[in-house]
């Protein structure tokens, strides 16, 4: 209105104070790092995280939208040539998405930055530690975090052999690479339409893509809002990522959608029907002790991150009068390989030291049905010459397993003066073992929402905490100093447009008002064109903040991670 001779915001009625409620009368915004300096832990020496390492900067793969004719013209080739570009992505070499983000090479870090993750634990409901009698530690992705870029391609690799061997697919998807930073967890895969979506807590798409082909804002409004059935994002039509095990599979799925889409050797499959062969071949991949484990064990640190303060920790836990115990879905074997890597043996070296940490060990567990059956046989771990698994020399060659008959019977001195490690049963024998009265007495550490977390609060009353190794990133970018700025200033364009859309609603009010009762000037001089061009005006400068506030949003999300925010 300054534009404009004769007009001020006192004249059309637009005084300073809409705008000022909006400041100060809000709340949508909290202030995020403050928040988090006050959670800051002074807990344990251990500061147990992830780095995010930043391996490539190389950008994300973009693909074309359309299948061409000559595509589809090649499908004899495509079934027996070598792989090449599909839809402007070559499978066959490795690529990054992001730099930054939990996947990649990953180390421990000194949490020097005091901007940044330092080692806190966050709670959302208070724990009397003093109540807490034991606690509990799964193994992989807790107390063993494994490397992405070789752990998860391993799997990848593996679940590829096994598409070939047992599902029929060419042998050239075999050179195929993974990228271990191209998805994050919490996604989820419309298995009926190859698509794989980002949900907001309202159950929104606000991302989605078809193979590695970003859907338009219109093409996810037909999919999955102007639909007859409301999408429940749920079993059997979608499938969410909530397992680190779980990336692998929806990279391995995107690529043989983009190969169906060009008319190749799966034009005969359903979307469906593709997801089910990579589903299988990866759950093939990890519950296989043959290939897959005999790597790990071969050179455990290419896979595994190994925290030197991890025993002192557990130590201090037992220091403390907890009871500390081990509760794994990976049999002994696996386990007792990757223990003694974590307590520093070398490759090839199987000790029983580590065990000494442990009150209660239990391997093959099952979960969640561990948590929910308490009829399943628990079974004691023997060694070659039928010692228990925790005597002398701690070798597993000849391991063998013996039902533990008679619990019933049995106090938990009489069951664990034969030997503390055991595989299967079920959580009425790990209660019984560590002399606990109720669940509430527990406390259990896991990195599976659904496995470690839900089952063992909601059945049995267990206190537990979660593992997330992704938060240390995505903390680090929303304290940076460049984030700090860019939150600020799109807070700030969210308040100039909401005051923009009250200065556009009240002008035309009066104008309209103007209008309906034949008035041409108001007292202050100010006539029905200069209500006119003011709302021209002010018109303008909304499209040109809802444009910036679109952009620096957009921006703000490509910070977290490129393709996914």
């Amino acid at each position: 209105a300054g534009n404009h001779p004769g007009l001020d915001r006192s004249t059309l009625g637009l005084g300073s104070h809409s705008a000022q409620r909006r400041r100060t009368g809000g709340g949508t915004f909290s202030t995020d790092s403050r928040v988090l300096r006050r959670l800051r832990s002074q807990m344990y020496p251990l500061r147990h995280a992830l780095s995010a390492a930043a391996s490539s900067q190389s950008p994300a793969p973009q693909a074309s939208s359309a299948v061409t004719s000559e595509a589809k013209a090649e499908v004899k080739e495509l079934q027996s040539a070598p792989a090449k570009e599909h839809n402007g992505i070559d499978f066959r070499k490795k690529t990054t998405s992001t730099a930054g983000a939990y996947a990649g090479t990953i180390e421990m870090m000194g949490f020097t930055n005091i901007e940044g993750y330092q080692g806190e634990i966050f709670c959302n409901r208070n724990m009397n530690m003093e109540k807490i009698s034991a606690v509990g530690f799964d193994m992989d992705y807790t107390l063993a975090l494994y490397r992405p870029d070789t752990f998860e391609n391993l799997v990848f690799k593996e679940a590829l052999k096994r598409l070939v061997n047992k599902k029929g697919y060419p042998e050239h998807i075999t050179e195929y690479e993974y990228d271990p930073t191209y998805y994050v967890r919490g996604l989820h895969v419309d298995k009926n339409r190859g698509n794989i979506l980002k949900l907001d807590r309202h159950k929104y798409v606000k991302v989605a893509y078809h193979g590695f082909t970003k859907l338009t804002k219109e093409e996810r409004a037909d999919l999955y809002f102007n639909s007859p059935h409301i999408n429940e994002f749920t079993e059997p039509e979608f499938q969410c990522l909530d397992t680190l095990f779980s990336l692998p599979e929806a990279y391995l799925y995107s690529q043989m959608v983009t190969i169906k889409d060009e008319g190749g050797f799966l034009q005969d499959k359903s979307y469906f029907e593709i997801w089910k062969d990579v589903r299988q071949s990866v759950d093939a991949s990890h519950w296989s002790h043959e290939n897959l484990k005999r790597q790990v064990a071969k050179d455990p640190a290419q896979y595994i991150v190994r925290d030197p303060h991890l025993f002192e920790s557990l130590r201090h836990l037992k220091r403390c009068g907890r009871k500390v115990f081990l509760l794994t879905n990976s049999m002994w074997e696996y386990t007792n390989v990757v223990m003694n890597f974590l307590w520093g043996n070398a490759p090839g070296t199987l000790t029983d030291e580590w065990q000494s940490v442990f009150d209660v060990i239990i391997a093959g567990s099952c979960k969640p049905g561990f948590f929910v059956n308490n009829r399943l046989q628990l079974y004691r771990v023997m060694e070659e010459g039928g010692h228990a698994g925790d005597s002398n020399g701690g070798h597993t060659a000849g391991t063998a397993l013996s039902v533990v008959e008679g619990l019933q019977d049995m106090c938990f001195e009489e069951v664990l003066k034969d030997g503390k490690i055991f595989q299967g049963g079920n959580w009425d024998n790990l209660h019984m073992m560590l002399d606990v009265k109720s669940g509430s007495e527990i406390l259990y550490v896991g990195d599976h929402m659904y496995s470690d977390v839900i089952r063992s609060k909601r059945d049995l009353g267990w206190r537990t905490m979660m593992v997330i190794p992704e938060l240390l990133h995505e903390i680090d970018r929303m304290e940076s100093p460049l984030a700090q700025r860019e939150y600020k200033a799109i807070r700030e364009l969210y308040y100039q447009r909401a005051s923009q859309e009250d200065h556009i609603n009240e002008l035309a009010v009066k104008l309209a008002y103007m209008e309906d009762e034949g008035i041409e000037e108001v007292e202050e001089g100010a006539t029905q064109e200069d209500y006119k061009d003011a709302l021209e005006m002010v018109n303008e400068q909304l499209a040109g903040t809802r444009t910036e506030l679109r952009d620096r949003v957009k921006a703000y999300h490509e910070m977290y991670h490129p393709i996914w925010g």
